[in-house]
């Protein structure tokens, strides 16, 4: 059986393809990701709250599909929602949940603060409507955002075929607008692909780089309790050799 290891649900607010395709790339042998689709198809309000009230029946079929993780993808309709949208949606999943269940948008915060950064440079493909309130959502979880810098690509076809050089050229961007002081940068966004410049990005840049895949990965390994050791892809997953920290709680934001 596939997914021996943990099979590892993901619930994204569109297609989820190149998210998917970038944890097969790093992700270890023995897991597989069962994923769902909730139908956004542009990065715009009226389509990212639309889909709020599909999560839980979303959550319904991880359960039947025996997920031993899942993931709730899409800091975009969480950003746009009203207050306490992230928290109904938790609370909403652990009605039905019967696996550790996590929000995309909390690891992403979760990769920033494992790096320890408390100053970045913040580099996106979405709107900058969409860009300008993650800023903010970090900035409400005690990370200053320095600096930054969007492509402001509304269609989500258009976001996954982005080539992997946008996100490379977007973080030196960033990087560059704030002076280089900052202790990391992120990439959010699991549409572009991301995770295969990370490493060269540290490299040149001489600060971690965290991205929005990226995190899931690292949210889902440790919630797994999966460390095996992986390399080329950023000192974020490399850490999970060696971390001695325990897992997170079974349902976490």
């Amino acid at each position: 059986m596939y997914g021996w290891r943990g099979r590892v649900g993901m619930v994204n607010p569109s297609r989820g393809d190149t998210l998917i395709y970038e944890f097969y790339k790093a992700a270890p042998e023995g897991l597989v990701v069962v994923p769902a689709a909730l139908g956004v198809q542009r990065v715009v309000a009226d389509q990212l709250t639309a889909i709020l009230d599909r999560y839980e029946a979303a959550v319904n079929e991880m359960v039947y599909e025996e997920c031993d993780v899942v993931v709730l993808g899409g800091s975009p309709p969480i950003l746009s929602g009203p207050p306490g949208t992230e928290e109904r949606l938790l609370a909403a999943a652990q009605r039905v949940a019967t696996m550790p269940v996590f929000l995309h948008i909390r690891a992403e915060v979760e990769a920033v603060q494992a790096v320890g950064a408390r100053r970045i440079a913040l580099g996106a493909p979405y709107p900058c409507a969409i860009t300008d309130k993650w800023a903010a959502y970090f900035e409400a979880q005690g990370i200053e955002v320095v600096a930054s810098h969007t492509l402001d690509v509304e269609r989500n076809i258009e976001l996954a075929k982005l080539p992997p050089h946008a996100a490379y050229r977007v973080a030196r961007e960033v990087f560059e607008r704030a002076g280089g002081a900052v202790d990391a940068v992120h990439l959010t966004c699991p549409r572009w692909p991301t995770l295969v410049v990370l490493e060269r990005l540290e490299q040149d840049l001489g600060v971690p780089v965290t991205s929005s895949s990226q995190s899931v990965i690292y949210g889902a390994l440790r919630r797994l309790r999966i460390r095996d050791r992986i390399t080329g892809y950023g000192s974020l997953l490399a850490s999970l050799a060696h971390d001695a920290q325990p897992a997170p709680a079974l349902a976490s934001v």
